[in-house]
């Protein structure tokens, strides 16, 4: 080939989410490229490349400059390693090494060279979930030192999470927790693994345990915050102690740094905890949502409404808010938008407006929910299906719900839940 660098030109513009249709773009890219490796790169060099002035062969400088952009060492590097760079090749290099108990350094930079086609990732986590269940933490605790998980999205790294916490929880209880206790002071494991994936289901057994190891590992304020906010759910709706009993939380100094849905949880278990007509924190939750990502923001913010039956300035939120909370673009609006459609039926049942409450729960797919939350959301979902058919005097649909309301309930711990459908239990 004459120009032998065209898949470099699309590799760039796929991690840059730049597609180059104009020299707006060119410059963009520039830019881009420039933030990344810390060394300049022409701009007519650039427009040759993409077409915007006559073709000349590229220099091998300006390729080298592209591949770094890429994470290779070179562009020569980049075409070597090209193959493991593409998904399929990926996962047959990684199938080549499931053998192994402990990975050499080459085939960690092998990996970290996977991993910039973000996919990948999915592939790296099924691997490490292999090693999981064969008890080979030497190389688990290999990987997690060594592999550049920094410029890789919020999302792909949820998804990674939920692989190994779900491997984590096949195996034994007493394994587990020794893997946990030697892997949680590694920040990428800790980050991305525990923090970011809520198990609701577990939060009366292993998944409060890893909590409790992830407190006295006491790494910094953000997870110290967390964990507290979490033993205060575990003691409001597991415990059921007084709401006097529960320890309040403060914030951090960094609280405005913090994760927006990690801030929603702060201010929703303040909700369980205080006077449903306290107006401080109405106004501070009106105030925050002028700044925050709505979505992720009152994930939290809405069940506590829900739950203590705060139904004016739930439909203050949801009306003010509706188009910011329903996302279809993001890979866990299934949980989001099920928490919101069940806020939504709420105030459709407590207007007296049942038809529209029931079309309300008839859009959710609880099988869609993510695994961690789909017992938590189903426990508000089931309660206010509950509450409804009480209102139609439907002893049916009634019986129904309080029967699948109260193995959840025996299957979560969520004891709290039990007063709550009491209310609306036909006779």
């Amino acid at each position: 080939m004459k120009y032998d660098y065209s898949q470099l030109l699309i590799d760039v513009q796929k991690k840059s989410n730049i597609t180059v249709a104009d020299i707006k773009d060119v410059t963009y890219l520039k830019e881009e490229i420039e933030t990344v490796v810390s060394t300049k790169i022409s701009f007519n060099t650039l427009r040759r490349l993409f077409g915007f002035l006559p073709k000349t062969k590229p220099a091998a400088q300006t390729l080298n400059i592209l591949a770094n952009y890429l994470g290779f060492n070179s562009f020569s590097n980049y075409k070597n390693n090209k193959t493991n760079y593409d998904d399929w090749y990926f996962q047959q290099y990684l199938i080549q090494l499931r053998k192994q108990k402990k990975l050499s350094s080459e085939a960690i930079e092998t990996i970290n060279l996977g991993i910039e086609n973000e996919n990948n990732l999915i592939y790296l986590g099924y691997f490490l979930a292999h090693h999981i269940e064969k008890n080979h933490q030497e190389l688990t605790l290999s990987v997690f030192k060594a592999i550049r998980f920094q410029t890789i999205n919020r999302t792909q790294l949820h998804k990674f999470g939920i692989i190994l916490y779900n491997s984590l929880a096949l195996i034994p209880e007493k394994q587990a927790l020794q893997f946990y206790g030697q892997i949680v002071p590694l920040a990428d494991f800790r980050e991305n693994v525990p923090l970011l994936n809520i198990d609701y289901t577990h939060l009366h057994g292993r998944y409060f345990q890893i909590i409790q190891l992830i407190a006295q590992n006491k790494a910094n304020d953000s997870d110290v915050f967390f964990t507290a906010l979490i033993g205060q759910y575990k003691a409001f709706y597991i415990d059921g102690k007084d709401i006097e009993q529960i320890m309040p939380v403060t914030k951090p100094k960094d609280f405005d740094a913090l994760f927006v849905t990690l801030k929603g949880r702060y201010f929703g278990m303040r909700f369980l905890l205080e006077p449903a007509h306290s107006v401080a924190i109405k106004n501070e939750i009106r105030t925050a949502c002028k700044t925050v990502h709505i979505s992720f923001f009152l994930i939290e913010i809405i069940p506590a409404l829900i739950f203590k039956e705060a139904y004016d300035f739930l439909e203050e939120l949801l009306d003010s808010y509706y188009e910011e909370v329903f996302e279809g673009d993001v890979w866990s609006s299934e949980t989001t938008n099920a928490i919101y459609l069940i806020g939504l039926s709420t105030i459709n049942w407590q207007r007296n407006n049942f038809v529209v409450a029931k079309r309300n729960l008839e859009l959710i797919d609880l099988s869609r929910v993510e695994i961690g939350y789909v017992d938590y959301v189903a426990l508000f979902y089931h309660l206010i299906a509950l509450q409804i058919s009480q209102s139609e005097n439907n002893k049916k649909a009634n019986a129904s719900a309080l029967k699948t309301l109260q193995q959840l309930i025996k299957k979560t711990k969520f004891i709290r839940f039990e007063e709550k459908a009491a209310r609306f239990v036909l006779r």
